[in-house]
């Protein structure tokens, strides 16, 4: 993904998402950017957004399927693959999808979304070059 494109979309990746969650706030942790040079080329993680509650119909590895009802369809819209089956990490479920640039997106039950490891165009490999 060309590096000047980078930040505007996977912002608007996560609003998409984020308009289809009703209920909570959700807070943007700006510290969470980040953009690394790693063996397959320069890194874009766009960040971490947490909301102010959890998830309203999921439990453990229940409701993730009236979630992904209204969410495939907006992740499809973004270059995005179907969320697939609840995983579990410790006592928490989650959910992921991955784009065509090796991005990861990742939805907990706790109320947090995550975006990582987009691939980019930036040289050099600097948060400057996508323009933070």
């Amino acid at each position: 993904m060309p590096a000047e494109d980078a930040v505007a979309h996977y912002d608007a990746v996560a609003g998409a998402v984020l308009d289809e969650l009703p209920g909570p706030e959700w807070t943007l942790q700006e510290n969470q950017r980040t953009v690394r040079e790693g063996d397959e080329g320069c890194r874009y993680s766009p960040g971490v957004w947490n909301a102010d509650a959890v998830l309203d119909g999921i439990s453990g590895a229940e409701g993730w399927d009236e979630l992904a009802e209204r969410l495939d369809p907006v992740l499809a819209e973004h270059g995005f693959g179907a969320l697939g089956e609840p995983e579990r990490s410790g006592a928490i479920h989650s959910v992921s999808s991955q784009d065509q640039h090796g991005a990861e997106l990742v939805l907990d039950e706790q109320g947090r979304l995550s975006l990582r490891g987009a691939l980019v165009d930036a040289e050099p490999c600097t948060a400057e070059a996508l323009g933070l």
